[in-house]
């Protein structure tokens, strides 16, 4: 993974022992209070330190013109922490713009003022910042000496400091964005986004919505490191999102240029490309000379993938101009490692030999910081994890509270529903007995019913038998009539359906014998259609040019040629023959035929015209299957038509094919003279008088669309501008070789 940001979270805004409320003024009323206050003392430089601050992330040029104005009449302001926060932002402003050295100085110079004057939160905030630098540099030691420290500082402050609760949870944030940062560099992904998490989540408490960005962007870092780019592309897209959305331009134009990246390794180059060439306007706007450095790389890899050779090198060597001007080895790295791959696509091996060793000079170089790194590292891992194991058992604990709390509110809870349930028991059991009791009642009532009813059925039960007998004769009767009724509906029934059985089989040969006539017909059209383009592929007059060709190259003892000549012709009329027995051939037999045939034609015309075939790079030939002689007449044609007539120095035939999801594209483009069906006095050349072939391939076309319902084939021809030029161009649908 090349040239992805780490978002170093900065204590940016620890700036002043006193919290004034001119940080929440709008900038245009500072701008007001700045232009009207003539007077060079603490109040306007105050207020031209907030001004530099509101634009930091979105105009650093602009924010450092502010601070400058500040610091020029530094030795008139009382409060030295105005002083110490003003070279601060400087500072950070220079490191966000590459001009390091001079952010080391003014870093140094804020470090001073504030140890000075005992600012705890301004030394701490000097001390991260600079550590961020040193991590651009990739000096990793200097960079995790001046964190620990700066996080010691932060340890020391006591618990009943003034500062308020949201500057706490800030300060925690900041620590678990710094540890996930830790835990990237020692390759602990796992871990680093779980910290990155934890430090949106306080931010999203806090409302810091500026915060979060880095975050994101950091998170969308390490899965691009796992190589899982759409989750990474998905973190910095929000991050991006967020920043524009809050106008910091800083961050925007750094997750642009990490889009770039992501696009590039997932192999979609030209959202690659416009991704990176936005990062590198937008970086040069702000004038951020480190992050030029590396878009300008993934520029270069995405134009070096795409094959445009002469882009990728331009861009490829600027990244390393900037490597080399801003001391970063790690773009003289990946830019080396580039311009060494690229010149040897272009042959020019000394170049490629010489970036080479330049590459591995500098990867050498930062693999062995890294080695020595590793131990510094690990002993600052072990503090980070220290602390936050504390944060861990504060917050364990803080849970086990609030589990005791709500264990005794279920306790509760339940002993109240145990009430609840012992006295819905007893009402039920209330309601029981009453509901026994009036069983009891309905039962005697019910033996009482059935005594009487007892004696009622017994005289009934006489009468009954003897309705039976009559009711058993009228059942026969009504048996034998409803038999002789069934039976004859059976029989008309039976007969209805023979007559319709009858006449459907009728109907079906009838319909199946029109479908034979139509397919017969269908298949009599298509055979005199590819009869017809068999006779216009190998039409007597080609052949008879051809075989005086090879006489006159025998003629003039170039017996070579003549065997070549032979040798093609030969394979060409092979490949006619037996790609003329079927209706679907392979497309690479097709297409090496049509490749042959212009070959011959080239040769028999002494090369007046140049010619190429180009295959979209996704098609695999093998597997397609095409109509067979349907392409060769419209070569024949350019040729015979346009080419020849009317000869060029730069007559030339372009034969293309293309594929996408609603079938295969085929072009046949020349340069001579127009295609002009409606012009019947054309001189005669020696070459056929009218367009070969255009009828058949139409007719073929139609019975094509005939044979196959849902097939979108057709065929048209267009001219060029000023007449001259003609390009035709045959759609078929997509027919698969079954395997």
């Amino acid at each position: 993974m090349k040239n992805l940001s780490c978002l170093i979270f900065i204590l940016l805004f620890l700036l002043l022992q006193e919290k004034t409320a001119a940080q929440s003024t709008k900038i245009d009323s500072l701008e007001r209070a700045v232009a009207g206050n003539l007077a060079n003392d603490d109040r306007k430089a105050r207020d031209l330190f907030f001004l530099a601050a509101s634009f930091i992330n979105s105009n650093p040029k602009k924010s450092l013109d502010y601070i400058d104005q500040g610091l020029s009449f530094e030795h008139n302001i009382k409060d030295k922490g105005i002083v110490a926060s003003c070279y601060r932002v400087k500072g950070a402003i220079l490191n966000i713009l590459a001009r390091f050295p001079e952010a080391i100085t003014a870093l140094n110079t804020a470090l001073i003022n504030d140890r000075a004057t005992g600012n705890v939160y301004g030394v701490a905030g000097d001390l991260s910042n600079m550590a961020t630098i040193y991590i651009y540099q990739s000096n990793f030691p200097q960079a995790l000496n001046y964190y620990q420290q700066a996080t010691k500082i932060m340890e020391r402050i006591p618990e009943s400091d003034p500062n308020s609760y949201k500057d706490r949870k800030r300060d925690e944030a900041a620590i678990y964005s710094n540890i996930g940062l830790v835990y990237i560099e020692t390759a602990d992904y796992i871990k680093a986004i779980e910290h990155f998490e934890k430090a949106i989540s306080l931010q999203e408490k806090l409302k810091n919505k500026i915060a979060t960005i880095p975050s994101l962007g950091n998170i969308g870092n390490v899965y691009g490191r796992q190589k899982n780019f759409r989750k990474a592309i998905l973190y910095a897209s929000k991050s991006a999102k967020l920043a524009d959305s809050l106008g910091d331009k800083v961050s925007y134009a750094r997750e642009t240029g990490n889009l770039a990246s992501y696009y590039s390794q997932m192999g979609q180059y030209d959202l690659a490309l416009n991704y990176g060439l936005k990062a590198i306007a937008l970086n040069k706007v702000l004038g951020n000379t480190k992050s030029i450095g590396f878009n300008m790389q993934n520029v270069a890899e995405a134009y070096a993938k795409k094959g445009d050779l002469e882009h990728a090198k331009f861009y490829g060597l600027g990244s390393l101009r900037i490597g080399q001007d801003l001391k970063m080895p790690e773009i003289q790295k990946n830019a080396s490692e580039g311009l060494s791959q690229l010149y040897e696509k272009l042959k020019l091996t000394d170049s490629a030999l010489f970036y080479f060793k330049k590459y591995a000079m500098f990867k050498d170089s930062i693999d062995n910081s890294k080695k020595r790194d590793e131990i510094a590292r690990l002993g600052i891992q072990y503090e980070f994890d220290k602390k936050e194991a504390t944060y861990q058992q504060q917050q364990e604990l803080a849970d086990e509270q609030m589990k005791q709390q709500r264990l005794q509110l279920a306790l509760n809870a339940e002993q109240l529903n145990a009430s609840l349930r012992l006295r819905s028991l007893q009402q039920v059991q209330l309601q029981n007995e009453k509901l026994q009791k009036k069983e009891k009642e309905k039962l005697l009532l019910i033996s009482i019913n059935n005594g009487k009813l007892q004696s009622v059925k017994v005289k009934q039960l006489s009468q009954e038998q003897k309705l039976d007998r009559l009711e058993l004769k009228q059942l026969w009767l009504y048996t034998i009539l409803i038999v002789v009724v069934l039976c004859s509906v059976l029989l008309f029934v039976y007969n209805k359906y023979r007559i319709r059985q009858l006449r459907f089989k009728n109907t079906l040969q009838q319909q199946q014998a029109e479908q034979r006539n139509k397919e017969l017909s269908y298949r009599s059209q298509l055979s005199e259609s590819e009869l017809k383009a068999i006779r216009s592929q190998m039409n007597p007059h080609f052949i008879f040019n051809v075989l005086n060709s090879i006489e006159s190259y025998i003629m003039d003892n170039d017996k070579r040629m003549a065997s070549r000549l032979i040798q093609k012709f030969a394979s060409l009329s092979r490949l006619i023959l037996e790609n003329s027995t079927k209706s679907l051939v392979t497309a690479d037999r097709e297409w090496k035929a049509l490749k042959l045939y212009t070959e011959l034609e080239a040769m028999r015309y002494s090369h007046s015209f140049s010619y190429d075939f180009v295959v979209d790079e996704h098609i695999r030939l093998e597997e397609l299957l095409l109509p067979p002689m349907l392409i060769q007449p419209l070569i024949e044609n350019a040729i015979l038509h346009g080419l020849i007539i009317d000869t060029q120095p730069d007559a030339h035939l372009a034969v293309k094919m293309v594929q996408n999801k609603t079938g295969l594209y085929i072009t046949v483009s020349d340069n001579g003279k127009g295609y002009h069906p409606q012009n019947k006095t054309q001189p005669k050349i020696g070459v056929k008088e009218k367009s070969i072939g255009i009828q058949s391939i139409r007719e073929r076309i139609e019975m094509i669309n005939l044979q196959y319902e849902d097939s979108k084939a057709r065929f048209d021809i267009k001219i060029g501008q000023g007449e001259r030029g003609t390009t035709a161009m045959l759609c078929l649908p997509n027919y698969f070789k079954v395997a």
